[in-house]
């Protein structure tokens, strides 16, 4: 599920925006300037990759005839020369180059796989086609036949010698010495089985889009085959410039309904065999969410159970040459709950194949864990704060790399511990939003730092955190915000009526006065392990409730239990009855804003994207004599029409779990709706269905309840492209102006 952010990521120096409260000559926000121009974009080192050696790294640079993929060195920030000049990619034969729209090198280096006329297909999966470019010729050839259907998840082998691609849910080999192409699969077929990616639910909600993965030695290829024949599909349509609409069905599993069928396949690529995996149980109902090879060549992957109470990972040796069967899998790591149990990235395993560290909440709080091979888990981080993510393991200095929100719910900061839980280091500034983008072997790392009313800014540093270079300072946009006087958040906490201490931020409106009282806008998201209340730049999102407080607006968002960075009492407290706890302390949160003398407290309205449209609908009639008004974008109005991943992992299954289900549906408290209510969803929204927003509509006429709604044709969830955004945004802040 989509949070309501769409803000430009963070960046580290300390650039103050210059925020004002004073009423100085600026120019007025518009909806235009924030969402039809190119006004207040950010910056960014794009396309950055670390090239083998740790000590240079490429970029995608706009040149005046395209892009082109130019290498840096670390040590100085420097360009040393450009790889590959867009203007010249033309494929043999071909008369105009392609665009260079993704690329990746190969194992050795020596060529690199260009992505071009890339289509989406849903969040993350796209179409291309990949055209391989040699470094040495500078020869540029397809892939595979340009004819054919677009491919997907082009990859390298580590030696460089192979590439591997899917093809109409078949996965495909290519000898790159001769362009032979072999395919590995034949059952693949649309809506029916895929093999080596994943299905439209193990893409949403485990991120894993690449279904395969090859061995070190580039000798083999494990992936995953998913038969999602039982799955029931949705269908949605389709109006743009057709004389008849057209119809789009995919498989999409809801609560409690048939998930595809899950298999591990193991290709040789030598004999030509294909393995089936032991996975070790005979239900079912499973999931795989993770898959990979360790550094000795013995495949691994993670398996869980449908509630996804256990975790499980487990590696499996390879076969011997001439061997029919594979060797049953080893058990290496274990985790069960009460409640469920997070998928991350947060796994790695050591070179030398002495174990691997991830982490956990298993102590209360989500920490680094180190497990030797057969032994048991050593925690590498403690305290009340919670890990992040893990970049990864430096070796060579024994330890591990990570991001924290250490200092304050609202922070994360880049970290280094050893491996023996000691040694425990901040490498980035303190305080705001740290992402760093380490080179291999840890000797660098580029971050992106940014805080709540600092511009993004991305800086060059060495392993242990010293400053290289000022790559990006984003001085233009941060003169721009200041012409257009962008209005600065203040954080704040507060303990509700029940005890529950919450934190928030609030923005302003320009020249303040605190004798005067002032409506308020609380925006939020409020989804479980989310957090909106972040010390972070927060982009186009920012420059819309900058231009509310212009308008005489108080902006305010408060993360409600459920969400993260506090721990995991805090976050899983709202198992089984998602929306419950969150609604509480939603309304608790607007009730001590009414509380404020400067509060006009019968003026108090709220906006959500996805799961903050369920909330805003929740809040706006459970919480009916608090709010006056609401706006839900995309929302989820009914649990039983989301998918199964997601819903049944804070959920349980429907049949165990009715009450929960039922309980905090907005779609069974439309009766009690006394404010004003706008209702927006994409038809073409293929996470959370327009059916939401058709029940919510059914259930609102049949309690004879006057509502506001609008809807965009052949628009997805994010609700977006062309002049869309425009247009959402001028038409909530115009309806805020009449309603609230």
């Amino acid at each position: 599920m989509m949070p309501r952010s769409l803000a430009l990521t963070g960046l580290c120096l300390s650039f103050t925006f210059a925020f004002h409260h004073t009423a100085e000559a600026q120019k007025q926000l518009t909806i235009r300037d924030i969402w039809a121009s190119p006004l207040f974009s950010a910056e960014y080192v794009s396309g950055l990759a670390s090239m083998n050696d740790g000590l240079h790294y490429t970029v995608l640079d706009e040149t005046d005839n395209g892009l082109a993929v130019d290498q840096y060195a670390y040590r100085t920030g420097q360009k040393v020369r450009t790889l590959v000049d867009g203007a010249t990619l033309i494929p043999e034969g071909g008369k105009e180059p392609i665009s260079i729209e993704g690329y990746s090198f190969s194992g050795d280096e020596k060529k690199l796989m260009i992505e071009t006329a890339m289509e989406p297909i849903y969040r993350y999966s796209y179409f291309a086609h990949n055209y391989v470019y040699d470094r040495a010729s500078k020869k540029l050839v397809p892939l595979s036949d340009p004819n054919k259907a677009k491919q997907r998840l082009a990859t390298f082998s580590p030696d460089g010698s192979k590439a591997a691609f899917v093809r109409d849910n078949d996965l495909y080999v290519v000898e790159l010495a001769t362009m032979k192409e072999t395919r590995v699969t034949t059952d693949g077929e649309w809506n029916k089985v895929l093999n080596g990616a994943t299905d439209w639910v193990y893409e949403e909600e485990f991120t894993l889009v690449q279904g395969y993965a090859w061995s070190p030695d580039g000798n083999k290829l494990l992936f995953l085959r998913s038969d999602e024949s039982a799955v029931k599909e949705f269908d949605m349509t389709y109006y743009k410039d057709q004389l008849y609409p057209s119809e789009y069905r995919f498989k999409y599993p809801k609560a409690g309904e048939v998930n595809s069928a899950v298999s591990l396949k193991l290709y040789d690529l030598a004999s030509g065999l294909t393995y089936a995996l032991p996975i070790g149980t005979g239900d079912r109902d499973i999931y795989i969410p993770r898959l990979g090879f360790t550094p000795n060549g013995s495949a691994w992957f993670m398996r869980m159970n449908r509630l996804q109470n256990e975790k499980v990972i487990l590696t499996v040796p390879m076969p011997a040459h001439g061997t029919k069967a594979l060797p049953i899998p080893t058990e290496i790591y274990r985790e069960t709950s009460s409640t469920y149990v997070e998928v991350t990235d947060d796994l790695h395993f050591l070179a030398n194949g002495s174990g691997f560290v991830l982490t956990s909440e298993r102590s209360g709080w989500n920490h680094i864990y180190f497990v030797p091979m057969g032994g048991e888990p050593k925690a590498l981080t403690s305290g009340e704060w919670d890990v992040v993510s893990v970049a990864g393991i430096d070796e060579k200095n024994k330890r591990v790399l990570f991001t924290a929100a250490k200092t304050a719910p609202e922070n994360q900061e880049v970290w280094s511990v050893g491996l023996t839980g000691k040694g425990l280091k901040q490498l980035s500034l303190a305080g705001g939003h740290n992402e760093a983008e380490f080179s291999k072997g840890f000797q660098y790392f580029i971050n992106t730092r940014s805080t709540a009313n600092d511009v993004p800014v991305v800086t060059l540093h060495d392993g242990q955190g010293k400053l290289v270079k000022l790559l990006k300072d984003n001085v233009r946009l941060k003169e721009t915000l200041k012409t257009y006087g962008a209005v600065r958040r203040e954080f704040f906490q507060f303990t509700t009526e029940s005890g529950v201490q919450l934190r928030g931020w609030m923005m302003k409106p320009p020249a303040f006065d605190p004798a005067k009282k002032y409506p308020v806008l609380m925006t939020q998201y409020s989804g479980p392990n989310s957090n909106e209340v972040l010390d972070k730049f927060d982009g186009r999102d920012l420059l819309w409730n900058s231009l509310l407080a212009q308008k005489g607006y108080i902006v305010a968002c408060v993360d409600p239990r459920g969400t993260g960075h506090r721990g995991r009492e805090f976050r899983h407290v709202t198992y089984g009855q998602l929306g419950r706890y969150e609604t509480e302390d939603q309304i608790a949160s607007a009730k001590w804003l009414a509380q404020q003398s400067y509060v006009d407290g019968g003026r108090i309205g709220i906006f959500g994207w996805s799961y903050g449209g369920y909330m805003s609908s929740l809040c706006i009639t459970k919480g009916a004599d608090v709010f006056k008004a609401a706006i839900a974008v995309a929302p989820v109005t009914n649990w039983r029409y989301y998918d199964s991943i997601y819903t049944e992992r804070y959920m349980g299954l429907p049949k165990d779990n009715a009450k929960g289900y039922d309980d905090n549906s907005p779609i069974h408290h439309v009766d009690k709706l006394k404010g004003n209510y706008l209702l927006i969803h994409g038809l073409a929204d293929d996470n959370v269905h327009y059916q939401n927003a058709a029940e919510m509509t059914l259930a609102l006429v049949k309690a004879n309840k006057p509502f506001d709604q609008f809807i965009y044709p052949d628009r997805n969830h994010g609700i977006y492209g062309g002049t869309t955004r425009l247009h959402l945004f001028e038409m909530m802040t115009k309806w805020l102006e009449e309603k609230l």
